[in-house]
């Protein structure tokens, strides 16, 4: 049976989480790892937004429609034409470019089938009746892994420290599929002694870095740190999810994306005469992905008292292209975005306009910022408009402007 065969119902879960990556251009296979893998969409050595955009689009139609490998061929070709691209690993031969498309098709649709899987698995009422995991290795490939096959009706719970890193698929190609163990598959894995993981199973191997039986960079469970919707999870929790994701470089990686794209744009004869305005709007067309990223959480109490029924903050790089464009000559690196959690826990001064909400902080060397969030007209969404250097005269006429929520000047 073709892989494709085995994706052909897509779930909702499984296409969300292919939808919440944020493209990233990418020299080598490695240079984004692990669990990062949640958040980014990377084809090694696709670096032109264009190109990477063409092939999101058609991984994501793939998984959306269960569309064939051979469908998804056909597309590749047609855009690496299009588009240009040369130099790319697999280019130049038939065998080649068999190996490279599956090795993307494959990958993207095993992950993302994953990682909707690990959802459902963990959803709380499926949880609360079957808290416990079975590794279900598959008989469709051709050469089979020896630890996968000996790991094949292995039972654990699910918070079991194993399914962290043992979670497929767990490596180039890998098949395996976990399902929620019935009571009689709990006592059949009792019975032949698969109720432990194996000794040894977390001890690394040197030539991958892994424990073995997975491949170099799979030692992860995809899906593990992907979590679309942190309205499900307690503040403690979805601010701890959202930090962590903020410190594995995806964020980074994406912000100066956007940063050098809108450099390089701004330096051409077209844009250049122009005021910032047009020159954003200009950018935001060009640019503009309709991507976002969770940067921080709003405490219960602020939620509450602003009236909006989300608990995270977003930043979009629709937001992201208007305010490089507003810091190009000035000495703040868009990666200080990563500290907007604490300018929220800090804040000086709150001051609300309407949706809006500046919020000022000063650090320990007497530096000032601003951030500004705006709520969506539904109070479904909350979006960091924009972050800057700020002082305390700029905080003082802000107060003046609106509702003061918090004065601590």
């Amino acid at each position: 049976m073709a892989l494709d065969a085995v994706f052909k119902k897509p779930f909702a879960e499984q296409v969300d989480y292919f939808r919440g990556k944020l493209n990233l251009p990418t020299e080598r296979w490695d240079d984004i790892a692990g669990a990062a893998h949640d958040r980014a969409f990377v084809v090694a050595g696709a670096q032109g937004a264009d190109l990477l955009a063409d092939l999101r689009g058609a991984v994501g139609t793939a998984i959306q429609d269960g569309k064939s490998i051979d469908w998804f061929r056909k597309e590749f070709d047609r855009i690496v034409a299009a588009r240009g691209w040369t130099g790319w690993t697999g280019e130049g031969s038939k065998a080649g470019v068999a190996w490279r498309t599956r090795v993307i098709y494959q990958t993207n649709m095993a992950t993302s089938y994953a990682a909707g899987r690990w959802a459902q698995l963990n959803d709380p009422e499926l949880a609360s009746l079957r808290p416990y995991w079975r590794y279900v290795h598959s008989d469709l490939v051709s050469h089979p892994r020896p630890q996968h096959k000996a790991w094949n009706g292995l039972v654990l719970h699910k918070d079991d420290p194993f399914w962290r890193s043992h979670y497929p698929p767990n490596g180039w190609g890998c098949r395996c599929t976990v399902k929620a163990a019935s009571r009689a598959e709990i006592a059949a894995a009792q019975a032949k002694g698969l109720d432990t993981a194996p000794e040894g199973w977390d001890q690394p191997v040197d030539a991958t870095g892994a424990p073995p039986g997975i491949d170099k960079g799979w030692g992860h469970a995809p899906g593990a740190t992907w979590h679309p919707d942190l309205d499900k999870y307690d503040y403690a929790l979805a601010r701890d999810v959202v930090a962590r994701n903020m410190q594995d470089g995806v964020f980074g990686r994406w912000v100066q994306r956007i940063d050098t794209a809108v450099a390089d744009m701004l330096a051409t004869p077209e844009l250049a005469g122009l005021a910032k305005d047009a020159q954003a709007k200009a950018l935001r067309t060009a640019l503009g992905a309709e991507e976002s990223y969770p940067v921080a959480v709003l405490s219960p109490e602020w939620t509450a008292r602003i009236g909006v029924s989300t608990q995270a903050v977003k930043v979009s790089d629709y937001d992201l292209i208007k305010q490089a464009v507003s810091r190009q000559g000035q000495s703040f690196d868009g990666l200080r975005y990563m500290t907007v959690q604490q300018v929220l826990d800090n804040a000086r001064l709150v001051v609300r306009e309407n949706r809006q909400m500046s919020i000022f902080v000063s650090d320990a060397s007497g530096q000032w910022y601003a951030a500004v969030l705006q709520q969506t007209a539904t109070g479904k969404g909350v979006f960091l408009k924009s972050f800057r250097r700020s002082n305390e005269r700029d905080a003082l006429t802000q107060a003046r402007k609106g509702e003061v929520l918090k004065k601590d000047l």
